[in-house]
């Protein structure tokens, strides 16, 4: 992944869950609803949980496999999510099997959830080149923070 649509891991807990943190800014593609209030449009909220999936899924995986976004069903906009709002985002990992995986996702604001997932099905390929798995390796160490600044996001 070139680009993430979140900021930040702030826990990882392999072959089970992943979460982080989106900080919605003006520069996040935000777009201006019928009462003139700016919003983070959900598909880019979708879009954040599902990369943050994939990297639960490589990190579980040691880096070894190209993971692909299959497919997304069963997302609920429970709150509207605006400009100033920092997102929780919590992925827990449902079924890991060799060339398939499934995760639950959901985005907290504020004590609430905004946003859910039902069901986040990805594909995955085995990576040839171990300079590939390497980058992942190392882009996935910066987005995680250290363990001293976690968060408890139970």
């Amino acid at each position: 992944m070139r680009f993430q649509l979140f900021d930040r891991i702030i826990n990882f807990e392999k072959g089970k869950s992943i979460a982080g943190v989106k900080n919605v800014s003006l520069e996040s593609g935000n777009v201006v609803s019928a009462d003139n209030s700016l919003f983070y449009p959900p598909a880019l909220s979708i879009e954040a949980m599902a990369q943050l999936g994939g990297w639960c899924i490589s990190a579980s995986r040691d880096f070894s496999l190209l993971v692909v976004l299959g497919m997304i069903t069963g997302a609920d906009v429970l709150h509207d999510i605006i400009i100033g709002d920092s997102l929780i985002l919590k992925v827990n990992l449902v079924e890991l099997m060799p060339q398939s995986a499934v995760v639950r996702a959901e985005a907290w604001k504020e004590g609430a959830c905004a946003l859910r997932i039902d069901k986040i099905v990805y594909g995955m390929f085995m990576i040839q080149e171990q300079r590939f798995a390497d980058e992942q390796h190392k882009i996935f160490q910066s987005l995680l923070k250290s363990k001293a600044e976690k968060r408890d996001v139970k």
